[in-house]
């Protein structure tokens, strides 16, 4: 027994949760009441008792002005402890810029280092807001579908340097670990990622906001942590939201060890007015990059387990419902194909019939059809009271 309880269940609901109480609100036009929530991606565990304590002994003092950069600096500082101790990864606090959030980070990169009507290439089936902030820009979602082969996936190189050598594509956004196919990148792929990028003179954004959750047998590797020629073309962003469940508190830290690039990045930034850091968010994410680790190795053990008791009660239960496990991330893949239903009517099943709130797959873009994510990051009882509902849909269907 470690010395978290993963297996408490605390209620959420009314705590003004997107995850529990703004699912009926996201699908409006479904009859969810009573469902699980089981789709936005953070978790249903409580962040480790040295974040509470940090943010609870700042909130009695009662007054919640202008933060000053000092918290910030104290920030980075432990988050470079944590790249260097969890990844290998040394970064200068000079390379660090702190954001509120890793998608503004994005909108940031794509008004600076592209132009209306440019192209940015996205892999899908992956997490949504990367096409969604690409548009809000006047920009071209270039797409470089990741090829599935029995629920494993792999990049389409060919496809790629073909996009590349487009003059008009002028960014490339890498999720890794991948979101939502729970691919780790090996060091060989991250490389010729990397220097297809450099070749063709398109800047490479590396999203590792999942890279703290890794099953085991898998091995994570940044792409800071690549050759210099590669590193000089990257920009990597971070944020203690997934790990430690702090999403609300909005604190992320970018990381661009070339100069130029990060001047940029960093002028972007001021023109566009971002607020002021939340003031709760650089102590929360300091406290956790200090003291996390033991709460990073267990609870990526128990989600682990939620994962081995998933795939096995899939393959023990269904004949027409997939689920391999993933090499990272929290979050399930289920491939929902050989049903032979309907991408609508494999939604209308999941959250209607076995009331689970899911993220639909087509979501995220070519390839997700016929697949739903489900957030694994929750008590062990909530997996299988999911299963179990989902069985008994199936088998009224």
């Amino acid at each position: 027994m470690g010395y978290y309880n993963f297996d408490e269940v605390i209620p959420r609901k009314g705590t003004n949760c997107a995850k529990w109480d703004g699912y009926e609100r996201k699908f409006a036009n479904y009859d969810v009441k009573g469902a699980l929530g089981m789709w936005i991606a953070d978790m249903d565990f409580p962040c480790p008792k040295e974040v509470v304590t940090a943010i609870n002994n700042r909130a009695k003092h009662g007054i919640y002005g202008y933060p000053s950069e000092d918290a910030i600096d104290a920030f980075k500082r432990a988050a470079s402890g944590w790249f260097d101790r969890q990844y290998g990864l040394v970064v200068d606090t000079e390379w660090m810029i702190f954001i509120a959030g890793v998608v503004p980070s994005l909108n940031v990169a794509i008004q600076e280092f592209t132009q209306p009507g440019d192209g940015v290439i996205i892999q899908p089936p992956v997490y949504y807001p990367f096409s969604s902030v690409i548009r809000d820009c006047n920009r071209l979602v270039k797409t470089n579908r990741l090829i599935e082969e029995n629920g494993y996936y792999r990049i389409d190189f060919e496809n790629l340097e073909k996009l590349a050598r487009k003059m008009e594509n002028k960014l490339f956004i890498l999720c890794s670990p991948h979101n939502p196919v729970g691919r780790v990148w090996k060091r060989d792929e991250l490389i010729r990622l990397g220097e297809i990028c450099r070749e063709n003179n398109l800047l490479m954004i590396s999203d590792e906001i999942h890279a703290d959750f890794i099953m085991k047998e898998n091995s994570f590797i940044s792409a800071g942590n690549l050759s210099s020629e590669i590193r000089n073309n990257l920009i990597l962003t971070f944020s203690p939201s997934k790990t430690f469940n702090l999403a609300g508190l909005g604190a992320s830290i970018i990381v661009i060890e070339n100069e130029e690039i990060r001047n940029r990045f960093k002028n972007r930034v001021q023109i566009n007015n971002y607020p002021d850091s939340n003031i709760f968010g650089p102590i929360g994410g300091e406290a956790a990059y200090l003291y996390g680790d033991d709460y990073k190795k267990e609870l990526n053990e128990y989600i682990e387990s939620n994962f081995d008791y998933t795939v096995k009660f899939c393959k023990e239960n269904f004949k027409k419902i997939s689920l391999r496990k993933p090499e990272g991330t929290y979050l399930a893949w289920l491939d929902f194909r050989g049903t032979e239903l309907k991408n609508e009517e494999i939604i209308s099943l999941v959250l209607e019939k076995a009331k689970i709130a899911i993220d639909p797959g087509d979501w995220f873009g070519s390839g997700g059809e016929g697949f739903v994510r489900m957030n694994m990051a929750c008590p062990r009882s909530i997996v299988v009271e999911a299963m179990d509902r989902l069985k008994n849909a199936i088998d009224n269907e």
